[in-house]
């Protein structure tokens, strides 16, 4: 299961990168709903910036080798 894993993350890391940020923000979301019945709407812009990031340092990557 662990080489399925890594596989589909050497394949496919803009994916990877877009569900692990989906999945993380919704727990975020969702824990500060939860606790403080509150939605922070800066949180999606921060999270975005980081994905953005994250992508831009992939595709320097793949560029390199």
């Amino acid at each position: 299961m662990l080489n399925k894993y890594k596989t589909f993350i050497k394949n496919h890391p803009y994916v990877y990168i877009l569900l692990l940020m989906a999945f993380t923000s919704f727990i975020g979301i969702s824990i500060e709903y939860i606790v403080n019945k509150d939605f922070i709407g800066a949180g999606i812009y921060s999270s975005l910036g980081i994905t953005l990031i994250e992508i831009l340092r992939v595709r320097k990557n793949k560029q390199k080798r």
